[in-house]
């Protein structure tokens, strides 16, 4: 098993390696996700987690829910829409 320090040398030998290839394929290789992704990622299990209260914070507070009146268990998707509040100053707007 490779000890924390080991690991830590590998990994920059191999980022330094790959300084050369485009962003992209620096990520193919190293078989990682880029930046852009795991905000996504995060984004996503965030509000999951405030959707089903996991978390305590106010979903009011950052959007609102709305279960579609006409979804059904035939339909693909699901039956909640997300509403995104709407900023009345550019602080919160551009955060």
């Amino acid at each position: 098993m490779m000890n924390y320090h080991m690991f830590n040398v590998h990994l920059s030998h191999m980022v330094v390696h790959h300084m050369d290839y485009r962003y992209s394929v620096r990520l193919d290789h190293l078989q990682l996700q880029s930046l852009d992704r795991r905000r996504l990622i995060a984004d996503l299990v965030l509000t999951y987690r405030i959707i089903f209260w996991l978390i305590d914070l106010n979903m009011s507070d950052y959007f609102m829910l709305q279960l579609s009146s006409g979804y059904s268990a035939t339909t693909p998707g699901n039956p909640y829409k997300l509403f995104v509040n709407h900023c009345r100053i550019n602080v919160q707007k551009h955060f």
